[in-house]
């Protein structure tokens, strides 16, 4: 073989070898990139995932509050000698779940984990309406329409609701449907509900058939540039209690035993008005009041614990001064008339109540807020309560909200 030969045939040996090896090496390489690019759509995938599930979080809010607080009792716990005088407890300690669906769906889940309490506040669904963000549809356990009922227990400015409250709106919530009107355009607000009617209102079932309506309606409007702005507005419940048995108490205390008691409905009707007015003078101050009278019906089970029926009557005034920047003064008179068809010694522990409240709130900051509240219930004094019963207290609570 030719010296020429020879260096051709090397050459070609040589480009052939390294063909083949920069082949093996493309091979290999090509094989790698499709092993990361499984990995990395692997990747791509699972932030995908993820940002999906931090924007639902996202639609998530979390918010509550907890109440603390210590109580002295003029009387015992219950205006008995031998009953406890002062107390520490959790009066409320609430966590609210709000999330928003979509935009225009919302759903809201509230528990109250106070001492010796685990209870459901709320628990409803909310939507607007199509084409119609005026009109929002609720369904589920809310608020019965009401201001003071409405108005949230980390912001009141003393302790408690007032009696007459507490006691024709027993437990504040109910479970059924609600419209609620609020345009934009005017500052008016209509609400009308259809409700189970139950007596404490958070009962799993309806006690019977009938449901209750309840309707209110509040406008707002200013004076004086602005520096004063008022609500008013009223409200009413219709409804009714199927007594399940034959032993109704009547108006007048008497007992009715007839057979036809036993299915018939007894009267929850009662109407309402209200007023709020607040001045932007001096720090601050804000003047608030309703009225409530009506027929009101109570269950019972037996001849010893009749069904009831009764005429009331209530109304209450506060008056709230902000004192600086962090404290405020409250004071609140309200009067619970459970049966007005009867008085003194007719009455028998249907007595009315004059109420006497002042507090006194420190605000540490936006979240802190410490109290000072006294009660001074003064009953209707008869053959039953000859004297005034000593059921004052006074509450000392330490709130905490986030």
């Amino acid at each position: 073989m030719s010296t020429m030969k020879k260096i051709i045939t090397v050459f070609l040996i040589a480009a052939a070898t390294s063909y083949g090896y920069a082949q093996v090496n493309v091979d290999s390489l090509n094989e790698q990139v499709i092993i990361h690019e499984g990995k990395i759509n692997a990747l791509d995938e699972r932030v995908l995932l993820n940002e999906g599930d931090l924007e639902k979080l996202k639609k998530i809010k979390v918010s509550g509050y907890i109440q603390a607080q210590f109580e002295a009792y003029q009387g015992g716990l219950i205006a008995k000698e031998n009953d406890p005088k002062t107390s520490f407890f959790i009066r409320r300690a609430r966590i609210k779940f709000t999330y928003e669906a979509t935009d225009g769906i919302r759903f809201v889940l509230q528990p109250d984990f106070s001492t010796g309490n685990l209870s459901l506040k709320d628990a409803y669904a909310l939507a607007y309406l199509p084409k119609l963000r005026s009109l929002t549809l609720w369904a589920g356990q809310f608020n019965r329409p009401n201001y003071e009922v409405e108005y949230s227990s980390s912001q009141r400015e003393v302790t408690e609701r007032s009696r007459m409250i507490r006691t024709i709106y027993p437990g504040e919530r109910e479970v059924g449907a609600k419209l609620e009107f609020n345009p934009s355009e005017i500052p008016l607000k209509m609400q009308l509900a259809v409700l189970n009617g139950n007596f404490k209102g958070t009962e799993l079932l309806d006690v019977d058939s009938k449901k209750d309506l309840m309707a209110r309606a509040t406008y707002s409007f200013a004076l004086a540039d602005n520096r004063v702005g008022i609500d008013v507005g009223a409200h009413g419940y219709y409804g009714g209690l199927m007594a399940k048995n034959k032993y109704v108490l009547n108006y007048e205390n008497g007992l009715d035993s007839l057979d036809t008691n036993k299915g018939t409905y007894l009267d929850k009707k009662w109407g309402g008005a209200e007023f709020q007015a607040f001045f932007d003078w001096l720090g601050g101050m804000s003047l608030k009041g309703e009225f409530i009278a009506g027929r009101n019906a109570y269950p019972g089970d037996s001849k010893t614990n009749p069904y009831k029926t009764k005429q009331f009557s209530g109304y209450y005034i506060y008056l709230i001064k902000n004192i600086g920047k962090k404290n405020q003064f409250a004071t609140r008179f309200d009067n619970f008339d459970p049966n007005t068809t009867l008085s003194g010694d007719a009455a028998g522990k249907d007595v009315y109540y004059n109420t006497f409240t002042f507090a006194w709130q420190y605000y540490l900051n936006d979240n802190i807020r410490f109290t000072l509240n006294y009660g001074i219930p003064l009953n209707e004094k008869n053959a039953t309560y000859p004297e005034d019963i000593k059921d004052n207290t006074f509450t000392i609570r330490a709130q905490a909200k986030f």
